[in-house]
């Protein structure tokens, strides 16, 4: 399955579009300490489901000296994950990331904190989620304490060069991609870890195909090609326009397509 990151809200147009364009789901933001405008909020989340694509949440990681990890800080942020997840919406035992990466280098080796930061944010967020974590850079982890001293089960590769997890390896990789839609995204591909889990979404609603649509494919299926919004504003003109475009698709196919 391929997917995006991306930390500007998603309209349902937006989100369409990248649906259209053979992306599958969605990973979006909460906050640490409170949520700001550029974060996930109901109507978005509504928006992207509502568009067909699937939705994951990852919780923004600290700049300027980054992470200070500490259990008591992991339990504050864990806190946080799992309680703005639950305000906009998100589905109960889905994914919920932790984005570990640019760990302060004061705990270059002081891998224990960072044990205890990252074991006290799964413990909030297991509560109600399913926890995952980004490996990001500078988590000053090895690839057998990733997977001995860490409570998780799903993880993200991130861009950067990181190790691998012992045993599990990543069910999902990060990869860059640039602007789309007007979007600065990084692409996701899901493939599952090497024991067989992935990451389960909250699921975007099937999109049944309106006979409106059947027929705009079939048109361009010959050459007609007036945009979609063209003969969607026609619709709104004219009451029996959609079963008038379909006989007139169903002419097509039998008079023209040999």
């Amino acid at each position: 399955m391929k997917g995006f990151d991306c930390n500007v809200k998603l309209s349902f147009d937006v989100a369409s579009k990248f649906k259209a364009s053979g992306f599958d789901y969605a990973i979006r933001y909460v906050g640490r300490y409170t949520m700001a405008n550029h974060d996930i909020d109901k109507n978005e989340l509504n928006d992207i489901l509502n568009a067909g694509v699937d939705l994951g949440i990852v919780q923004h990681c600290p700049a300027g000296k980054g992470i200070l990890p500490s259990k008591e800080l992991g339990k504050l942020w864990g806190t946080n994950a799992r309680e703005f997840s639950k305000q906009v919406g998100y589905g109960e035992g889905k994914i919920v990331y932790l984005d570990l990466e640019d760990v302060n280098s004061d705990y270059r080796y002081r891998q224990q904190e960072i044990f205890d930061y990252c074991n006290a944010w799964y413990d909030e967020v297991v509560q109600y989620y399913t926890p995952g974590i980004y490996i990001g850079f500078n988590n000053y982890m090895t690839s057998d304490q990733l997977y001995n001293d860490l409570a998780f089960k799903d993880y993200w590769q991130s861009l950067s060069r990181v190790p691998d997890v012992s045993v599990r390896g990543y069910a999902m990789r990060q990869y860059p991609y640039g602007t789309l839609h007007g979007i600065q995204i990084d692409k996701n591909i899901l493939m599952g870890d090497r024991l067989g889990r992935s990451p389960q979404f909250m699921k975007g609603k099937v999109i049944e195909q309106t006979e409106l649509d059947k027929t705009l494919a079939v048109l361009k299926g010959v050459g007609i090609t007036n945009s979609p919004e063209y003969w969607r504003e026609k619709a709104k003109e004219v009451k029996y326009l959609e079963p008038l475009l379909l006989n007139m698709a169903n002419y097509v196919r039998k008079e023209i397509i040999k």
